[in-house]
């Protein structure tokens, strides 16, 4: 049977496509339900998950010319195709990367109150779009002319590939270190707020998310290397191509994530009032219960001097008087009521 990686990278986008979708569709729906108006952040969200979305069908339909497959038993026209098309899936990728980390960057802008915070966004935002465009637009001056970089028979040169491999980990380092900073700057901007503690500490935690994302931009430079390397680039590419999706939906995931909170505190409120509810109606019930039941009479033979434990000693003490008289004079037990002494804290 024929080794392949093809099945596992389209089983890999199709996963990380459709979740990031379902997460950012509840993102906009947490939005539209509890009045919260949509901003330029949704909109590059969006962009970037079609991007992504771009970037995911086109290497899927490079698998089916060959991509994932060992070079060798790939026939040269089919890899001509997977490889034009990998190419320009690569440009959507590096471009919705720089979209989606735009898009929280943005979001972080709507929290920022003093202007040092505000120019440290801005900083990052320009910069890390700048880096990211740079990258994407440098694949089609790799190579002159541009169809080289994937028809390798053609006449014409290309960039040296350590040149190419030093602009990916380059960005991809950059692109890491940006995650990092974004994730660690809502606490400089939320711990100020009117909140409980334990509140501020769910909000952090939800918009940090982001270092993930500075995780999996790390795991796909280490890639960019061993991809390089590789005589086989068409086999060993597989993990690059799904760390590059990766990168990509975790950002979208974790921009995402911290408005659930939205939904999540209204499940917990209405969870909250439904055990409260039914713990009111069963005292109300327990106690209608307790007033609806008769209450005995002295006419029924009920005695309340008897029904405590006063009562209950009261009645052992007459009994032995009672037997005292019985047994007569003969005995040592007094006729005489017995002091109550007996029964310290009773009476």
């Amino acid at each position: 049977m024929e080794e392949t990686n093809g099945p596992r990278i389209v089983i890999s986008l199709s996963v990380m496509t459709g979740v990031s979708l379902v997460l950012m569709l509840l993102r906009f729906f947490c939005k539209a339900r509890y009045g919260k108006r949509f901003g330029w952040d949704d909109h590059l969200l969006s962009a970037s998950w079609l991007c992504l979305v771009t970037y995911s069908v086109l290497t899927i339909v490079a698998v089916n010319y060959g991509i994932g497959r060992r070079k060798a038993l790939i026939p040269p026209g089919s890899l001509v195709v997977a490889l034009e098309l990998l190419y320009i899936g690569r440009f959507f990728g590096i471009i919705a990367l720089a979209i989606s980390k735009s898009s929280f960057a943005v979001t972080l802008l709507h929290l920022a109150r003093g202007p040092w915070q505000r120019a440290v966004i801005w900083t990052i935002l320009v910069s890390l779009n700048l880096v990211m465009w740079t990258c994407g637009f440098s694949l089609f001056f790799q190579c002159t002319p541009v169809q080289k970089a994937w028809n390798l028979d053609a006449p014409g040169s290309c960039w040296d590939s350590r040149v190419q491999v030093n602009i990916g980990i380059g960005a991809g380092a950059y692109s890491a270190a940006m995650d990092f900073i974004l994730a660690i700057f809502p606490t400089v901007l939320i711990w100020h707020l009117q909140m409980g503690t334990r509140e501020k500490v769910g909000v952090v935690v939800a918009m940090s998310l982001g270092v993930f994302a500075g995780i999996t931009a790390i795991v796909k430079s280490y890639f960019i290397t061993g991809t390089a390397r590789s005589s086989d680039f068409t086999f060993s590419s597989a993990d690059l191509l799904i760390w590059s999706a990766s990168e990509t939906a975790v950002t979208i995931m974790a921009a995402s994530i911290p408005f659930l909170r939205l939904i999540a505190k209204e499940v917990s409120g209405k969870t909250q009032q439904r055990s409260a509810a039914r713990h009111t109606k069963n005292l109300t019930a327990a106690t209608a219960t307790a007033t609806a039941r008769p209450k005995p009479s002295e006419s029924d033979g009920y005695d309340s001097e008897k029904d405590s434990l006063d009562g209950v000693l009261k009645e052992e003490h007459r009994a032995t008087i009672r037997i005292a008289y019985r047994t007569g004079p003969d005995t040592n037990t007094s006729t005489m009521p017995m002091p109550m002494a007996r029964y310290p804290n009773v009476i």
